[in-house]
């Protein structure tokens, strides 16, 4: 980022590490940069994710669940936007959604389960693993 602080990518990606390091405020911040610098970035819809992470992060679920939306939106193939609505939408309490995602999740990546979320996903804190997990239990993966 040093090199091109308008490269869109770098930012995203940038956010996407800090939202596995639990540092959810400064990952939506830098997504939302890399959303502004490129509004139609081909990476746009891993941006909306990534953002969304941050928002689940930080247990923002409503706010999540519109942005997983805007993710898929864009890519209807996103699996990690699937991913995304799926926990989110547990979360917020939004079961008819929860359970559409974890349908359309399934079909996107028929081998997910709560054990390849917790073994798969680079959290860096136990907190968060155990959050994004148990999200996955309410939403009905097993």
């Amino acid at each position: 980022m040093r090199l091109n602080p308008n490269f869109s990518l770098a930012q995203g990606i940038y956010g996407l590490s800090l939202a596995f390091d639990g540092q959810w405020e400064k990952a939506a911040e830098a997504t939302l940069r890399a959303l502004r610098m490129a509004p139609r970035d081909p990476f746009s819809a891993l941006y909306y994710g990534i953002a969304s992470y941050a928002q689940f992060v930080g247990r923002n679920y409503e706010d999540a669940v519109r942005l997983a939306r805007e993710a898929i939106r864009l890519r209807a193939d996103y699996v990690g936007g699937h991913r995304l609505l799926t926990a989110a939408a547990a979360m917020a309490g939004q079961i008819e959604v929860s359970t559409a995602a974890l349908g359309e999740l399934r079909r996107a990546q028929p081998n997910v389960s709560v054990a390849w979320i917790a073994d798969q996903m680079p959290f860096k804190r136990d907190a968060d693993r155990e959050h994004y997990v148990e999200a996955f239990r309410r939403a009905g993966l097993d």
